[in-house]
């Protein structure tokens, strides 16, 4: 099979880019021909295999262009990514290739989505965000703080000034959200990949009925360790960007109520307001892999208090491999992978107050803490998304997409 991964990036920077690049080196481990299309920044080590074919179309990152008016253009519309992908696609069958498309809003842009969609080669889009559908791919307010629930694309969208940095940047991003909805993009899609069933509700309102919808979770790369002991320990952890839509501020100011030790782990734009906040905090500042596992093992619970929807909560999957368990926000995609006073405890999104509830059950009850994580810990077990399950619902997802092309072409 000749697999065919485009992904803005080939370098790990983010979720979408950390599964393609991991899923790419375990197809091209399993005898697969890996064809991975990027077009910002140098290619991760992990992606230098026999079975791996690195496709660079040479472009700028919109962020990192020097030429703002050239990075707004062609953020909407690249003709070079269009005449590249028309070129290289052309050496393919539709009998035994299968494109999947993780990103392209960052660099890739609409015309690679065009270019497949023209060449009638079979593909499948993972919706690793809600840019299929949102113009700023969140279904979130940066100005409110707020989730949004306004119609995307709708003349109130329109009006809405929900953009992290200007208004102007909204109108920009609503724009190229158009094409993409010109392009048939979500309607006309035919196989879409959801990664948690949280995801999956609030994005199938905008698909259609004849969208064919595959579970592939990300898979979740992290050796069996024994178990955690959580009542032993006393910080409560945040791991991620310090950034206020992850629910930073939220969680800095409910660890201060409840009395508890906060630690983040991880970087961003809000460390020295958080700082401020909670100044008892522990800040690791960014931790390589190993670290952050360590940081877990050793925490009482991990908190994930983010404002947005997400669409898949990896660390709470994460921590539940080495046996902590997780406060994590009811209104997003990390309550999946939580069963209330089970596994874990959810809170009222965006309260703080609820959320220092929960901190202080688990600080108060470490016998409570020790039971959700063993609990978490044999749950995940069980049946863990390891990479190779990953890899197992992909070739069966592939497989059927390309018998389906060839019995409708």
């Amino acid at each position: 099979m000749n697999i065919i991964i485009a992904n803005d990036y080939a370098t790990v920077n983010g979720g979408s880019a950390q599964v393609a690049v991991v899923s790419a080196r375990a197809l091209a481990d399993a005898g697969h021909r890996i064809y991975f299309v990027f077009s910002a920044g140098s290619p991760a080590l992990e992606l230098n295999h026999k079975n791996i074919t690195l496709i660079d179309l040479e472009q700028f990152d919109l962020l990192t262009n020097p030429n703002k008016l050239n990075a707004a253009i062609i953020g909407v519309w690249n003709s070079n990514i269009g005449s590249k992908t028309k070129k290289l696609l052309a050496n393919f069958s539709n009998k035994d290739t299968i494109i999947h498309i993780h990103s392209w809003v960052k660099s890739l842009s609409n015309s690679f989505l065009h270019t497949v969609i023209k060449s009638k080669l079979p593909y499948v889009i993972t919706l690793h965000d809600y840019f299929t559908v949102c113009p700023n791919g969140g279904f979130f307010n940066y100005q409110t703080k707020k989730i949004c629930t306004l119609k995307p694309m709708s003349v109130q969208c329109l009006k809405s000034n929900c953009d992290a940095r200007s208004y102007s940047q909204k109108i920009w991003r609503f724009s190229r959200q158009a094409v993409t909805y010109k392009l048939g993009i979500p309607k006309k899609v035919s196989n879409y990949i959801y990664v948690s069933d949280f995801s999956l509700k609030l994005l199938t309102p905008y698909f259609s009925d004849s969208s064919t919808l595959w579970n592939v979770p990300n898979p979740i790369d992290i050796k069996r360790l024994p178990a955690a002991t959580p009542d032993q320990n006393e910080h409560f952890t945040f791991v991620g960007r310090l950034a206020l839509e992850k629910g930073v501020e939220l969680f800095a100011r409910a660890s201060e109520i409840a009395g508890a030790k906060a630690r983040f782990v991880g970087s961003g734009e809000m460390e020295d307001d958080l700082k401020r906040i909670n100044p008892t905090a522990d800040f690791t500042g960014w931790a390589n892999r190993e670290t952050v596992t360590r940081y877990i093992k050793q925490s009482r619970a991990v908190v994930v208090p983010s404002l947005l929807y997400e669409t898949q909560g990896m660390v709470v999957a994460e921590s539940a491999a080495l046996g902590v368990p997780c406060i994590v926000a009811d209104t997003c995609a990390g309550r999946d992978f939580v069963v209330d006073g089970v596994t874990g405890l959810w809170f009222k999104g965006g309260d703080s107050s609820s959320l220092a509830v929960a901190v202080e059950k688990l600080k108060n009850d470490p016998a409570l803490a020790e039971k959700l994580g063993k609990n978490a810990y044999d749950r995940y077990w069980a049946q863990p998304p390891n990479i190779n399950a990953h890899v197992d619902a992909l070739i069966s997802c592939y497989t059927s997409i390309i018998s389906t092309s060839l019995t409708n072409s």
